[in-house]
């Protein structure tokens, strides 16, 4: 299976495009005022469409970049608004929150090799959970035998997403099983 976009609510269509163009997407679908269709640099979609309200919100959209501290800035210097300033996390990320135009969250990132490979990741040949949070470090770092990024593969994808199913969820696409080995 392989998961193609994720689709958020817009409430003003026009507003919503400016807003992921100017976060850096390209559109790559225009079919207003319902439904518009954006692509990473690296080739992952994601997508708004109208609705009449925006209910509870549940959905936590992730951008990852490569120099957030300089992104943030130059969204903020465009007129972008943001909640939190990047911050270093305990989990290993540096973030920065804000909302696009319907009220949807929306954090810019910087994850490294914690994006996918943190140290409390499950061993699938085991089952059991690596060093917890208090107990980890910054950085690139092997985890039961699993080669750093830079080995495993030449770049990282830039756009992911989470989803509350009993807790976040991250999931990036599209997924190339061969890619990630």
């Amino acid at each position: 299976m392989k998961l193609n976009q994720v689709t958020v609510g817009c409430l003003d269509y026009n507003q919503s495009v400016a807003f992921y163009r100017q976060l850096g997407l390209t559109q790559i679908v225009d079919a207003p005022p319902r439904y518009a269709r954006f692509e990473t640099a690296t080739g992952e979609t994601f997508s708004i469409h109208a609705v009449e309200e925006i209910g509870a919100l549940s959905t936590l959209i992730y951008f990852e970049c490569d120099d957030l501290d300089t992104k943030v800035a130059q969204l903020q210097s465009a007129g972008i608004t943001f909640d939190t300033a990047p911050t270093d996390q305990r989990w290993g990320w540096r973030e920065a929150r804000l909302s696009d135009p319907a009220g949807n969250p929306v954090c810019l990132f910087y994850g490294g090799d914690h994006r996918r490979f943190p140290p409390w990741r499950i061993d699938p040949a085991t089952n059991e959970k690596g060093k917890e949070n208090e107990e980890r470090t910054t950085g690139a770092r092997q985890y039961n035998g699993q080669r750093p990024a830079t080995e495993r593969r030449p770049a990282a994808r830039s756009f992911w997403l989470a989803y509350p199913v009993g807790g976040a969820i991250n999931v990036g696409w599209p997924h190339d099983p061969h890619r990630d080995r």
